[in-house]
């Protein structure tokens, strides 16, 4: 049964078409645009919070995190989605640190979050949404102290009041904004799934997160256990036709990004000069997945995320050494229930499965709607 994902191939010349078609000019502004609107957030939650506490709240800078969805959701299904995903994101903020108390509780959220992602995948928004579960992980595994205190009540309603603000306003800011940017661009077309391929992505993604979850807050010194989870939820493939290849292409590149860390982090003895450096590899980042030049981005982003989500120099030293073993670990995870559900594919190809009129993705998309390519617009992903 083919599968309604293009092949690498495809992927690779559609990414040489978009490159060709977008100036430099256009990939600057993009850049530009992206990291303000990533950005800005976290500025307008610092302020928040300093006029309300008196003090300044490292906290509020977590406002980014849910940007990144805001910016994703918008830019792949439009304004009233991006505000839908905000909503959720805010909602689910305080019960991800309080979820996090538990390994029990952690792993049965993110188990429910990942058959969401699966369902999503139905019609073709999985891209997105993925990264509900992936950055809501950050507070779930090792969420910011509030008020300079050594560690984190979880329990505490004020701070979980907070953080469902900082969420909130962190992807509603962007849902608002991105459409009214993007006014003039033509909404892009979803590449939907059929069941059965939902179905196979789903129990994959499931059964991989929840275990994982699971062992990182039984583990508790893994403080970087949210890039584990994003190794996979970034990773998984979804179809019946997908190889292994494109998930050891990100492996190779997301370990190189690792260890860039760790030789970067035994030369700089500042933090705030940690936080530039992750700026500009963001920028970097970001510029080489809007000219499709991949491995550039897996590199780099790795890096970026290491310095901006640290909040000591060792704590980016430890981010870039837990990073190369949960790429090594999510990577080849990805990579065996890949080859099993190819297996299953193939299996079931040969007993004569049948596919059927997807009456279901025909009624939500609408008729004509449903898009024969892959999707135009351009997210950006927490580095894998």
């Amino acid at each position: 049964m083919a599968a309604s994902n293009p092949t690498t191939h495809d992927a690779g010349a559609s990414a040489t078409s978009h490159r060709s078609a977008m100036p430099i000019k256009r990939r600057l502004t993009l850049v530009a645009a992206v990291v303000m609107l990533t950005l800005l957030p976290a500025l307008v939650m610092v302020l928040i919070a300093w006029a309300a506490t008196g003090k300044a709240q490292g906290a509020a800078t977590w406002a980014s995190i849910p940007a990144i969805v805001g910016i994703a959701a918008a830019l792949s299904a439009g304004r009233r989605y991006a505000i839908v995903v905000a909503m959720v994101m805010g909602f689910l903020a305080p019960v991800a640190i309080v979820a996090g108390i538990s390994p029990v509780s952690g792993a049965a959220l993110m188990a429910i979050l990942c058959m969401t992602v699966g369902r999503l995948s139905r019609f073709g928004l999985q891209k997105s949404g993925l990264l509900v579960p992936v950055m809501l992980s950050w507070a779930l595994i090792d969420p910011p102290a509030w008020n300079g205190a050594a560690a984190v009540n979880r329990l505490d309603n004020t701070y979980l009041l907070w953080m469902a603000l900082i969420f909130f306003i962190g992807g509603l800011i962007p849902a608002l904004l991105v459409p009214m940017l993007m006014r003039r661009r033509a909404t892009p077309g979803h590449i939907t799934h059929t069941q059965g391929e939902a179905v196979t992505y789903t129990v994959m993604i499931t059964t991989l997160v929840t275990v994982s979850t699971y062992y990182v807050l039984d583990n508790p010194k893994m403080i970087g256990g949210a890039f584990l989870i994003a190794v996979i939820m970034v990773m998984a493939p979804i179809g019946t036709a997908q190889t292994i290849s494109p998930t050891i292409f990100r492996l190779l590149g997301t370990i190189a990004g690792s260890l860039l860390v760790i030789a970067l982090v035994s030369h700089v003895h500042s933090l705030g000069l940690v936080y530039l450096i992750g700026l500009v590899f963001l920028l970097i980042a970001v510029y080489a997945r809007l000219s499709g030049q991949a491995w550039v981005y897996y590199v780099f982003m790795v890096p970026a995320t290491a310095c901006l989500n640290a909040t000591t120099l060792n704590q980016v030293g430890e981010l870039g050494k837990q990073r190369v073993i949960d790429n090594v670990v999510g990577g080849i995870a990805v990579i065996i229930a890949t080859v099993l559900a190819i297996g299953y594919s193939h299996l079931a190809a040969g007993r004569g499965e049948a596919s059927e009129i997807d009456h279901e993705v025909d009624h939500a998309v609408g008729a004509g709607t449903q898009a024969t390519g892959p999707a135009t617009a351009v997210t950006t992903a927490p580095a894998t």
